[in-house]
């Protein structure tokens, strides 16, 4: 009867390597996600930085009392563009450089160019199978572009750039995948 009680309470079948295993590969992936989650979170702060000084700026430098929102553009030199309205209500858009302060703000009146629903219009017109990304402001060489991003029928990812004034095409950029 004796032998039969200490099987009883004999240790577990699983190795104490295993175990420790198990807890340091837990450890680990916690590890991770808690990090990937800092990431995450320091990456969206990033999309947004300077928005306060370039808000702060447009307001002192120009005629508009409100702004509506604030989006950025990366190309030769990186710009945040600000679209809001004078006492007046006049919409406009402006385009403040961020690497040279000292480059002079390129401030455009929304009446004077084509509309964003025009342009998508034109795009639909062209491009009825492709899968629009986004419309967005752009600056090329100091030349104020709409920005076309979407995805042709091929599956090429494409870059188009249409003047902000008549929707004359400006450049294309087609990208095409090398793995599917």
């Amino acid at each position: 009867m004796k032998t039969m009680i200490n099987k009883q309470y004999s240790r577990s079948i699983v190795p104490k390597w295993l175990k420790w295993t198990f807890l340091v590969l837990c450890l680990v992936l916690i590890s991770c996600f808690i990090y990937s989650g800092f990431l995450y979170h320091d990456i969206q702060l990033s999309k947004t930085d300077g928005f306060s000084q370039t808000k702060k700026k447009v307001l002192d430098e120009t005629e508009l009392s409100s702004i509506a929102s604030i989006s950025r553009f990366q190309g030769l030199t990186e710009y945040h563009v600000v679209r809001g309205s004078t006492k007046e209500e006049e919409d406009k858009l402006v385009f403040v450089p961020i690497e040279n302060e000292s480059e002079k703000l390129t401030i455009i009146n929304t009446k004077e160019i084509i509309s964003k629903q025009n342009i998508k219009e034109q795009w639909q017109a062209q491009c009825n199978k492709c899968e629009l990304i986004e419309i967005m402001p752009a600056m090329v060489k100091e030349k104020p572009l709409w920005e076309i991003t979407y995805k042709d029928n091929s599956g090429r990812y494409i870059f188009d750039y249409l003047s902000i004034y008549d929707g004359e095409r400006y450049e294309q950029f087609r990208l095409k995948s090398m793995f599917k």
